[in-house]
């Protein structure tokens, strides 16, 4: 039985079965924490302002020292993620951005799995986790970069949700939504491909070109997460839109439905943008990943037709005419990576230079283009060319963004 009472009458041994706090402004995985097994988790709850919670009173137990083996809270429901570091601290906001990446995979891994063995979802376990990265788009927008940089190093399958959560959130961001949509955005992004894991896996990962049977099961995965993910109640309706219409196109072309313009929600728009983006700047089992800089050149010549020209606008000058961790060529022949926009002047980033034009490695060397070539006139440190993956991958420079 549910019992709603006040935090100052919440004792050791109560089961706290959920309580009214935004997920952002709380650090535990999940409302649902289970026993309380000492005072300092009611202290804790009084100091994030948590006036009530509810109780269920059937799995509270009279034993406050043990609480019984199959009512015990499990770790996941203690567990904590830190705030996001300051913009000025580059090893923290590393280290936090490789702790975040492995929560998302975890947890990632567990949505997969539930859905394959046909177990609820449990979006508890994503609250805190977009939480952050909420707060990065907000506070340090380094460890979204960093979180970006890192999916060529582990499975696909899983960091595209999360990367799809952080460039979601980070769109959104830039077109001014508030605290709740990017919230929504970020969830849409790590829940918008389960329907795959209802698709036969020998066609998901087949390398060669699909025979139509087997193109109409791929297009069927965004209904079936829509079917599945319909049949909770703890969804948000805009989130299940996007996770139905996020292959959905302005000129109708794209499926389930062939919706079309304005027949399309915002946030399945997002979506789908940076779906398409992470699709082509990650190595996939039919072909290579392409620059950065050349993805965003495709998604302009799409803009007005198959995607929104504004939204379209907006995300390339968020992510630069060089996105972050990308690799360039100066003119002086010498291999950088880049680490930082430079705001007002997206042909001039921040730069580390890490290879000569031999691709001989060099002493590592941040270089500011824009006072180099703006206030210097030193024409040898511009831009020559942006650099595709397969020419010389970007280093792992996760201490210098």
């Amino acid at each position: 039985m549910i019992k709603r009472i006040s935090t100052e009458d919440l004792k050791p041994g109560m089961f706290v079965s959920s309580f009214d706090l935004s997920w952002f402004k709380h650090p535990f995985v999940s409302t649902r924490l289970g026993v309380v097994r000492d005072q300092g988790l009611i202290n804790e709850l009084k100091k994030l302002g948590i006036s009530h919670v509810e109780i269920d009173t059937d799995l509270c137990t009279a034993d406050e020292a043990r609480p019984s083996p199959e009512i015990r809270p499990g770790k996941a429901a203690r567990e904590r993620l830190q705030p996001c570091p300051s913009e000025g601290d580059p090893e923290r906001s590393a280290r936090f951005a490789r702790k975040l990446f492995d929560h998302a995979m975890t947890a990632t891994r567990s949505l997969m799995d539930s859905v394959r063995a046909g177990k609820p979802v449990r979006t508890e376990e994503f609250q805190p986790l977009v939480a952050r990265l909420v707060d990065a788009v907000n506070h340090n927008e380094n460890v979204l970069h960093i979180i970006l940089s890192l999916k060529s190093f582990d499975d696909y399958t899983y960091t595209h949700s999360l990367n799809l959560a952080a460039l979601g959130v980070l769109l959104g961001k830039s077109m001014n939504l508030e605290q709740a949509d990017l919230e929504r955005l970020g969830l849409a992004g790590i829940l918008h491909d389960v329907g795959k894991c209802l698709v036969p896996r020998e066609v998901i990962v087949k390398p060669g070109p699909l025979t139509e049977e087997e193109f109409n099961l791929v297009k069927a995965h965004p209904a079936l997460a829509h079917g599945y993910l319909s049949r909770q109640n703890d969804i948000p309706g805009e989130v299940l839109r996007a996770v139905l219409e996020h292959h959905e196109r302005l000129d109708g072309s794209g499926y389930p439905r062939g919706l079309a313009d304005g027949a399309i929600h915002p946030y399945s728009s997002i979506i789908s943008v940076v779906d398409v983006y992470d699709a082509l700047t990650s190595d996939r089992v039919y072909r290579p990943r392409m620059s950065p800089h050349a993805a965003l050149r495709l998604l302009f010549n799409q803009r007005g037709q198959t995607f929104p020209e504004a939204m379209v606008d907006t995300f390339i000058k968020r992510l630069g005419v060089y996105p972050s961790f990308s690799v360039v060529q100066l003119r002086n022949g010498c291999y950088a990576v880049v680490t930082r926009q430079t705001p007002g002047r997206p042909l001039f980033p921040e730069v580390m230079v890490f290879c000569d034009r031999e691709h001989r490695p060099l002493v590592k060397r941040r270089l500011d283009t824009w006072r180099l070539c703006g206030e210097l006139a030193r024409k040898e440190y511009e831009i020559e060319r942006p650099v595709e993956p397969g020419e010389l991958p970007p280093p792992m420079l996760m201490g210098i963004a």
